[in-house]
């Protein structure tokens, strides 16, 4: 909450559009808002009363931490959340006065259809225009906003309750019974004393005789008519709670934007350095490059006589590898066969290439085989294949698995 002054205040009229006041002055009119406050810059909205809901409420607590909460119960409880979450809902409150364990609190709440023609992204905030306008301390204050009777409630001099008539925009004895209801509800509540009075100010005050005499006739409590428009309060409490979904989130890309901008910034001047540091070290490491690719042109006649060598002991690795012994490798295949089912024909080594053929029982005997191998520790080098065994007239099958070294394809 930030509570300050300020020169410019776009408040609704009387009818459908806006004046836009400096101190006591109107400087501008307007039917829409943007005619008379532009893009906003340093002005404060008053949100009209149809816009904005303002309850009083009694909470049974001094603690302001638990605040919060218990107003978005509130919130919640009159139907006022949109989608049903008052954590999502443009709100403020401001405490009017506290008693033992008891505080009384006025809270705003926007109106979920609020119209995106009042999002002013560089409005200096935003407020109910009942809060912005001077208010006779401990009375009601009736006038009409935008073709709307509305009725404002202040405790010690500070906006309580703000309540729209739904009766005709004059003074009659319909309004006069709804202004009687709507105190007496509010007395109930502690919120209103006794013996209250009532101002109205404006034009409405011109109403046919014969309507206000039904008015004051109507009205429980003493009244005093004034046709001198509401007068704008010098200085107000802001509360960036109220901003309108659509204000907050350009104001929240600005901020992002200017951020980024930053982040660009710096990010420029990183590179920049980064950039000198890296040419000249790519400088000083020109050199060096050359000369290790002279030694690399020096030591190539070495490096393929290595590269020879090592294709000749591929060539002999048979030769020595225990795993490439044909008698060993038979050994194991041997020891992988099933104890029945299964006939060796055939077992032929080429390099580090196995081929065995046989016969089987069966076509399942010959692909067990095939899978013992994959499975043999002994061979786990190997990959194995076989064609689809060939069965013979006896129903006997013929077979011929394949094995080559992994890392030769």
């Amino acid at each position: 909450i930030r509570k300050m002054s300020r020169s410019r205040i776009a408040l609704p009229d009387e009818k459908r559009g806006w004046t836009l006041r400096s101190g006591r002055d109107v400087v501008a009119k307007g039917r829409e808002l943007d005619e008379v406050a532009g893009s906003g810059t340093d002005v404060l909205i008053g949100v009209p009363a149809t816009l904005c809901t303002t309850f009083a409420v009694k909470l049974p607590t001094i603690d302001a931490s638990l605040f919060p909460a218990m107003v978005g119960s509130q919130i919640e409880k009159r139907g006022l959340a949109h989608h049903g979450d008052a954590s999502a809902t443009p709100h403020a409150f401001l405490v009017l006065d506290q008693d033992d364990n008891e505080s009384h609190l006025s809270v705003d709440v926007l109106l979920e259809d609020f119209p995106e023609t009042l999002c002013l992204p560089k409005a200096a905030g935003y407020a109910p225009s009942a809060r912005l306008i001077r208010l006779p301390e401990d009375r009601l204050l009736l006038w009409k906003e935008h073709k709307r009777l509305v009725l404002a409630v202040n405790r010690h001099g500070h906006l309580s309750h703000v309540q729209v008539l739904s009766a005709e925009p004059t003074l009659n004895a319909a309004a006069a019974q709804e202004i009687n209801l709507t105190t007496l509800s509010l007395q109930a509540e502690g919120l209103v004393h006794d013996s209250p009075e009532l101002l109205v100010m404006g034009s409405v005050v011109k109403t046919d005789a014969e309507d206000r005499t039904a008015f004051e006739k109507a009205l429980l409590m003493p009244a005093e008519f004034t046709s001198e428009e509401p007068e704008a309060a010098p200085s107000t409490s802001t509360n960036d709670g109220l901003l309108p979904a659509a204000v907050r989130s350009a104001r929240q890309r600005r901020r992002s934007n200017r951020k980024r901008s930053l982040f660009a910034m710096l990010a420029l001047v990183i590179y920049l350095v980064a950039g000198t540091f890296l040419w000249k070290f790519a400088k000083s490491r020109e050199a060096e490059i050359a000369r290790l690719e002279d030694r690399v042109e020096e030591t190539r006649p070495l490096v393929e006589e290595i590269q020879l060598a090592e294709a000749r002991w591929r060539q002999l690795e048979p030769g020595f590898d225990l795993h490439y012994y044909p008698v060993v490798q038979l050994n194991e295949i041997t020891r992988a066969m099933p104890g029945s089912g299964v006939v060796i024909r055939e077992y032929e080594t080429r390099g580090r290439q196995i081929t065995v053929q046989g016969r089987a029982r069966d076509v399942q005997m010959a692909f067990r085989l095939k899978e013992d191998l994959e499975g043999n520790d002994f061979f786990r080098a190997y990959s194995w294949n076989m064609p689809q065994p060939r069965v013979e007239r006896d129903n006997t099958v013929t077979f011929r698995i394949q094995g080559q070294p992994k890392n030769e394809g």
